[in-house]
C-alpha cells in the first residue's frame, strides 16, 4: 500500500494532542455509555482503531473479552504498555482494518472517535464494512461513532489558533465539496522545532453511512447525536450509529 497521509498522522505526536480532546472524562462517559449498548456481559468486543486503548483497556478491566486492532505501531505501543501497566486483558493487534479475516467472531464491533474514513479510496471502505459484518456473529452489533459534518462544516472551517496542551497551534481547515474529504493543516512549534502534520478525512453524512451500513447487511437499528443519545441534528456534538447483523434465518 502506498504511503498513506494518515500514516504519519498518527504518530507519537497525536499523542499528546489527542488525549487532550480525548480525555478522561469523556473516555469515562462513553465507556458507561457503551455498556448500555451493549448485549450481554463479558461479551467479545473488537475495538476496530483503537489507538492508545482509552475505549480497549476500561472495558477489559469490565469483564469483556477484548481485541483492540490499529495500523499506528506507535499508538498501539502506547496501548500495549497502558495495558500492562493496568494488567488488563487486551489482545492488540496491529494491523490495517482493510486486511480484517474474521468470520462470525465477535459480539459486537466498535469504532470509536472518527477512526473511519482516512483511506482514500470509498471501494476499500466498503470493503472494510462487508469484513466487519462477516467478524460479527448473527446479531452481532456494530457501534460506530465519529464527526456530525454538519456541525463541522458549520463551525470549524478556515483558518483558526487554537490550543493543545498548553501548546500554540495553528490550523488550516478546508473541505472538497466534490470528495467530502476534509483537510486540516496543522502546525506547531515543539521545544524551537518547527512541526506539521496534515489531517485528511472524508466525512460522512448521516444518510451515506446508513445506506454504507445497509450496503454491507446491516439492519440499521439507531441514529444518535452523541453518547447522550440525543436525536441527531445540525448542532449535535458527535453522530453515533448502531447497526446490527441480522441473525441466520430457521
Amino acid at each position: 500500500m502506498k504511503n498513506e497521509v494518515w500514516k504519519d498522522f498518527f504518530s507519537e505526536d497525536y499523542l499528546g494532542f489527542s488525549e487532550v480532546i480525548l480525555h478522561q472524562e469523556r473516555t469515562n462517559f462513553e465507556v458507561k455509555q457503551l455498556k448500555s449498548l451493549i448485549p450481554k456481559e463479558g461479551a467479545s468486543i473488537l475495538d476496530l482503531g483503537c489507538g492508545q486503548g482509552r475505549i480497549s483497556i476500561p472495558l477489559a478491566n469490565e469483564g469483556y473479552k477484548i481485541v483492540g486492532l490499529d495500523a499506528s505501531p506507535a499508538l498501539l505501543d502506547a496501548a500495549v504498555k497502558r495495558a500492562k501497566e493496568g494488567k488488563s486483558k487486551v489482545k492488540f493487534i496491529n494491523e490495517d482494518m482493510r486486511n480484517l479475516s474474521f468470520e462470525n467472531e465477535f459480539d459486537v464491533i466498535i469504532n470509536m472517535g472518527t477512526a473511519f474514513g482516512y483511506i482514500e479510496s470509498s471501494d476499500e471502505e466498503k470493503e472494510i464494512l462487508s469484513k466487519v459484518f462477516s467478524a460479527l456473529k448473527p446479531n452481532g452489533v456494530f457501534i460506530q461513532e465519529t464527526e456530525n459534518r454538519e456541525l463541522k462544516l458549520k463551525n470549524s472551517l478556515g483558518k483558526v489558533w487554537h490550543e493543545m496542551g498548553g501548546v500554540p497551534v495553528f490550523s488550516d481547515r478546508r473541505f472538497d465539496v466534490n470528495t467530502g474529504r476534509w483537510e486540516e493543516k496543522i502546525s506547531w512549534f515543539a521545544d524551537g522545532v518547527f512541526k506539521e502534520k496534515i489531517l485528511n478525512v472524508r466525512l460522512y453524512a448521516a444518510t451515506e453511512l446508513i445506506s454504507l451500513h445497509k450496503e454491507a447487511g446491516f439492519r440499521y437499528t439507531s441514529l444518535f447525536g452523541g453518547f447522550d443519545f440525543s436525536p441527531l441534528d445540525m448542532n449535535s456534538e458527535r453522530l453515533l450509529l448502531v447497526s446490527e447483523k441480522p441473525g441466520e434465518s430457521m
